[in-house]
């Protein structure tokens, strides 16, 4: 049985938790439990050691329960012509991870707007992750298994991702993988120390093309938490925003300007370089000319899915690119034209 988020809300609330429960009456074997607390505020008893996780959000949540190595038996997933073989995969986790259905103990449960509530219940999880996305299904959700809503997506990344960690019962792996990155985050802030000096006084942008718009991003997964991490600025349009991201008019893209510009690219869902370059042409025709990153040769493209997991893998990978781009060559700073 699949569920959408907007079939939830046209199917009667006593109809759909009698179906729910139903799929739930397999017994589980008691658990020592303890109390979570999750970003909407519900007070969720969970098991201390979960030893069967089902994760409906792949690169926010199921990328980086694999990466920690977490009992999970059940993931959302997409299911795209151009990846995969048409087969379903996790986002973020088949990039940045190499991670396969196919090859794993784990169970596709749908997509992650239209997962299965049956497929759900027939993994038997000890414990649901879901997004606040998926909220209007929580109350069933909830009958299934202990569930736990994980939010915050203008939060910072490792604070996210610690926060799975403890819901899994994976601090301990995530404190060592932390431990790593430190040490190599460290090696490049040395890096951009003896290159570049102030990284505060150099402005890196992330800017997309869109069909009519130009999308700014304050957060934008690993890109944005290298960006911050590295001690870079951005334009302020960007910087000030309280929320994520924002869309402009092609006109006001002056406010996006900076030392560097960076865009994503997708190819396997037809967001190629070439078509990325085709949008920034429509939005504004004389953008490398008008744009310093453009006139200057510095900007580029990161591959969006290297960069969406939230995994130490996809912040080792941007960290890599951002400081191979901006720390080992000279540039032209925005103030000195």
């Amino acid at each position: 049985m699949t569920f959408s988020f907007q079939s939830v809300g046209r199917l009667a609330s006593a109809a759909a938790l009698v179906v729910v429960a139903g799929l739930s009456s397999f017994s589980a074997p008691a658990q020592e439990t303890r109390l979570f607390v999750d970003d909407m505020g519900h007070e969720v008893e969970i098991p201390v050691d979960p030893q069967r996780i089902v994760s409906l959000r792949g690169e926010q949540i199921t990328a980086p329960l694999i990466e920690l190595g977490a009992a999970l038996v059940g993931s959302s997933g997409r299911v795209d012509a151009g990846v995969n073989g048409g087969a379903p995969y996790v986002r973020g986790a088949y990039d940045a991870l190499g991670f396969r259905f196919e090859n794993s103990d784990v169970t596709w449960v749908g997509d992650p707007n239209q997962y299965d509530l049956e497929a759900i219940a027939l993994a038997e999880p000890d414990l649901i992750l879901l997004s606040e996305g998926g909220v209007e299904s929580y109350e069933q959700l909830s009958l299934i298994a202990p569930s736990v809503i994980i939010a915050g997506w203008e939060e910072d990344l490792l604070a996210r991702y610690r926060k799975i960690a403890d819901v899994a019962g994976k601090l301990d792996v995530y404190e060592e993988l932390l431990e790593d990155w430190d040490v190599r985050l460290a090696a490049a802030q040395e890096v951009i120390a003896q290159t570049v000096g102030d990284p505060g006084a150099v402005s890196v942008g992330v800017i997309e093309p869109r069909s009519g718009s130009v999308r700014g991003f304050r957060t934008y997964d690993a890109l944005t938490q290298i960006i911050h991490e590295l001690g870079f600025s951005m334009p302020e349009a960007i910087a000030d925003l309280e929320d994520a991201r924002i869309d402009v008019s092609p006109e006001l893209v002056h406010e996006f300007d900076a030392d560097f510009m960076i865009s994503t690219y997708w190819p396997a869902t037809g967001t190629t370089v070439e078509a990325i370059y085709e949008l920034w042409d429509a939005a504004v025709p004389n953008w490398r000319d008008e744009l310093h990153a453009a006139r200057t040769n510095q900007y580029f493209m990161v591959h969006r899915e290297e960069m969406r997991a939230v995994s130490f893998a996809a912040l080792r990978s941007v960290l890599n690119i951002v400081v191979s781009q901006i720390a080992t060559r000279g540039f032209v700073p925005l103030e000195a034209e």
